[in-house]
């Protein structure tokens, strides 16, 4: 089983070709939003450094956000695209749930995934919500976190963005990471397919936008 994933949510993108669970090549670029004049060479790049083609892959495997509105519109296209034409199936996989599964589950901290939504706001999940993931306030989200019994550790670039006040409203009990471990990559996204979601059709991968974007609400 092959499955090439590629994952364009925000501003770092990544490609990962991964051969019955274990990833043979990957490739990530973090140098600004150029993620559609990106996906396709890095694409081809994997797949010949490896010595595979298109009709090799069994499956792809895409992040459908929350994120930034044009990476992810860029990824699920260019995925759908590759999946139409090959007729091979797809796994659409939240952001949130990638970065979650980024790392073990460490004995004392709980592991939380937020990315930033803008405005002092935050994606996160939410098991109540019908799509599983909402915004908070990032005050409001500061607060329920100093409810965990545990220390608390932010994945995802809310723990940047939001690093002063994150640090100031948890004090010691909270974790941070290095920068490169807080973005989603396409090797774990891989990873995931091939073990734990599901695929579907082609036709079914929708874009997990939360809200608006800024130009539809400035209308």
């Amino acid at each position: 089983m092959k499955i090439l994933a590629v994952e364009t949510s925000g501003k770092t993108f990544s490609a990962a070709l991964n051969e019955n669970g274990k990833t043979i090549a990957s490739f990530y670029y973090d140098y600004g939003h150029i993620h559609s004049e990106m996906i396709v060479p890095a694409v081809e790049r994997l797949l010949k450094d490896t010595g595979n083609t298109f009709n090799t892959i069994d499956k792809f495997a895409v992040s459908t956000g929350p994120g930034s509105f044009t990476g992810i519109r860029v990824g699920i296209t260019a995925i759908k695209t590759f999946a139409q034409v090959l007729n091979k199936p797809v796994a659409a996989i939240d952001t949130l749930s990638i970065l979650e599964k980024s790392l073990i589950e460490i004995k004392g901290v709980k592991i939380i995934p937020a990315i930033d939504a803008l405005r002092d706001e935050v994606y996160v999940k939410n098991n109540s919500s019908k799509i599983g993931i909402t915004i908070k306030n990032i005050n409001d989200f500061t607060k329920d976190l100093r409810k965990h019994k545990n220390k608390v550790l932010i994945i995802g670039n809310a723990a940047i963005s939001y690093k002063e006040k994150l640090s100031k409203g948890l004090g010691t009990y909270s974790v941070s990471l290095p920068y490169t471990m807080n973005m989603p990559k396409a090797q774990i996204l891989a990873e995931m397919a091939y073990y734990s979601i599901k695929s579907t059709d082609y036709k079914k991968i929708e874009p997990l936008y939360i809200r608006r974007s800024w130009a539809e609400e400035n209308k």
